[in-house]
């Protein structure tokens, strides 16, 4: 424990308090108070409520609530446990009919209500039966009393009411008052519980499906998929409160409830532990795992345990639920501050208002008595899912930069890639060649090892034991000179191209050929120096092969006559030297140089061949590179 407190950054930790206390005042002081919870003034005074009674139907009907048997009724009224129907009659008083008529608003909850003023039908929406009815109920409306259907005095209302499925029927005193002055007095608070959450779920959809697109486009593909299923889940809950005729009857309507409204805290959950950029292992998996566990108990206990309990539970499940994840959110926010660097500080406190706005809901659920307003996570949600939107695209996507600084950092890009990739060429081509003059010492070492070493060792052993004549001395040192001198000749430079190796090729051996009273023939197709498609290495290569196949003629053939002809047969480069010696059979050490020169071809991808010369007489070296293969490789 100590070794985990040493380790916790409490710089920025310190830092994020902060911040989140600035966002915290800034959203429920500047935002939240005078956008949600603004004082609406005065109310205007209300029509006076009485003789207020209440009867039980047997059908949600007038015609059932004309006959039925009342009794007297103190308002608020609570009804428990079963689905019903009700009918409420009372009086309202007033003493002068404004001009415009009076206005009513009424506090029910229940799945769907028609009323009657003075015998007249006033509000009758969608669909009122005893069995799955319509749930327009659930949404609090101002409806106008034309002032036709009014007497001044005592007038009458009628309600009847249905709930199905859920166990509560609660039924409070309707507003009635001046329908101007209750418009202007509760037009804010209706804007907010009805267009206003049509608008944010607009909004939410379409952020979910710019985080839809991100999921695809971006690297960090996890936090995009989890922001759409944030916005998923809270228009999901927009369309619950506002869809009013769903094919889902009461029982099916809770569940939905619990399910969308559960599912809230738990995209939030994932979509922080995304956001952190070092998601816990295990931990979205179990966040998952508990809301599929938490629903499943949700969906017995209403369907399968009686009321009150089947909704008793889930609704304290709800309430822990809500409450456990606003902590979690808190607590995996101030564990990646504490065990790693980060500079988004804005959007993790902008992420606490979300978990804060969850406590609040909780609270004015577990405590209603305490009046606190619930709804504030539905409020919250698209002011902050924007800012969190824009915050993540202005560092990620650079939106807002000028054509002309996107084109500036484009082309500095392209300058700084074309320079790493010259450095890298020139990395490359010393490397290369590196790589053949370590070749070439080899190369050496073995001839020095094989060639002189094995020569002078004959030598001396010859004169140890006696045997040696001066005229095989001198042979044998004169073998020893001419190797030496094929040495020191093959460790000059001999050109980066085939045209410059050709060309010292020829400035070398044609001297020396001559120099001994042999006839040296040079011949060169058109267009030969002209070929580009071999490196460094392989002009040396192929050097060393020629090479060694003139040193070959001048010390076994005993001919009179040595030919170089390069050409160009199709797509082969073709190199043969060709003497008029004894031939092949007669040739002590071709062996081992067709060996060397074998391996030098097969390096530069090509093939040589030794066969008898013209009419049968000396030897034919032939060299031949494939042209084709060498341009694909280039290219």
């Amino acid at each position: 424990m100590g070794l985990l407190w040493g380790r916790v950054n409490w710089r920025q930790l310190v830092k994020l308090v902060l911040m989140i206390v600035i966002v915290q005042a800034v959203y429920w002081g500047v935002v939240d108070k005078p956008l949600f919870r603004a004082d609406p003034g005065e109310a205007p005074p209300m029509a006076r409520i009485s003789n207020v009674e209440i009867a039980r139907l047997d059908a949600p009907s007038f015609a059932e609530a004309r006959t039925a048997r009342y009794k007297p009724a103190e308002l608020p009224w609570t009804h428990c446990c079963d689905s019903a129907a009700f009918a409420m009659r009372g009086v309202f008083t007033v003493d002068a009919i404004p001009a415009h008529g009076l206005g009513v608003i009424s506090d029910m909850q229940v799945d769907n209500y028609a009323l009657a003023v003075n015998g007249s039908v006033l509000v009758a929406r969608g669909r009122l039966t005893a069995a799955h009815p319509s749930f327009h109920g659930q949404v609090k409306y101002l409806t106008r009393i034309p002032a036709g259907l009014l007497r001044a005095g005592a007038n009458e209302f009628t309600y009847v009411t249905v709930r199905d499925g859920f166990p509560y029927t609660d039924l409070l005193a309707p507003r009635i008052a001046d329908y101007d002055a209750l418009e202007a007095h509760t037009a804010r608070r209706l804007f907010i519980v009805g267009d206003f959450y049509k608008i944010s779920g607009i909004l939410l959809g379409l952020l979910g499906l710019l985080a839809t697109l991100m999921v695809f486009r971006s690297d960090d593909w996890r936090f995009a998929a989890w922001l759409s299923a944030l916005c998923a889940a809270f228009v999901g809950y927009m369309v619950y409160a506002t869809w009013l005729d769903p094919p889902l009857d009461g029982w099916g309507r809770m569940l939905a409830f619990f399910a969308i409204y559960l599912f809230i805290p738990t995209a939030l959950l994932c979509f922080i532990d995304s956001w952190t950029r070092h998601p816990l292992p295990y931990f979205q998996g179990g966040v998952v795992a508990t809301y599929g566990a938490v629903t499943g108990v949700i969906a017995w206990y209403i369907y399968r345990v009686p009321m009150p309990e089947g909704f008793d539970m889930p609704a304290m499940l709800w309430i822990w639920s809500l409450m456990g994840a606003a902590i979690l959110v808190i607590g995996r926010l101030v564990w990646h501050f504490a065990a790693h660097s980060e500079t988004r500080l804005v959007e993790s406190s902008l992420l606490t208002v979300l978990a804060v706005a969850l406590v609040v809901d909780a609270v004015s659920n577990w405590f209603p008595q305490w009046g606190v307003r619930e709804g504030n996570l539905l409020n919250s949600s698209a002011f902050l899912l924007l800012a969190m939107t824009a915050a993540f695209l202005a560092r990620n996507f650079r939106l807002f930069q000028s054509q002309g600084a996107l084109n500036a950092m484009l082309q500095a890009k392209v300058d700084q890639r074309e320079a790493e990739l010259a450095e890298a060429a020139q990395r490359e081509k010393a490397l290369v060649r590196q790589q053949a003059f370590d070749e070439e010492r080899r190369r050496i070492m073995r001839d020095l090892h094989d060639g002189l070493g094995s020569q002078l060792m004959s030598i001396m052993l010859s004169a140890r034991v006696g045997v040696a004549e001066p005229a095989v001395v001198a042979e044998g040192l004169q073998s020893v000179i001419d190797e030496m001198r094929l040495m020191v000749d093959s460790m000059d430079s001999v050109g980066e191209s085939l045209g410059a190796a050709l060309a010292t090729f020829r400035a070398r051996v044609q001297p020396r050929v001559q120099a001994v009273g042999m006839e040296f023939v040079w011949t060169e197709a058109d267009g030969i120096g002209e070929i580009d498609q071999f490196g460094p290495r392989d002009v040396l290569q192929i050097f060393r092969v020629l090479q060694e196949a003139v040193t070959n003629a001048l010390k076994h053939a005993e001919c009179s006559r040595i030919a170089v002809n390069v050409g160009r047969q199709g797509e082969q480069l073709l190199l043969a030297v060709v003497d008029d010696g004894k031939g092949i059979d007669g040739q002590a050490s071709v062996g081992r140089g067709l060996g060397n020169m074998h391996a030098r071809v097969v390096s530069v991808g090509g093939a040589v061949t030794v066969t008898p010369g013209t009419d049968g007489r000396g030897t034919r070296v032939l060299l031949a590179l494939p042209l084709r293969r060498l341009q694909e490789v280039a290219a």
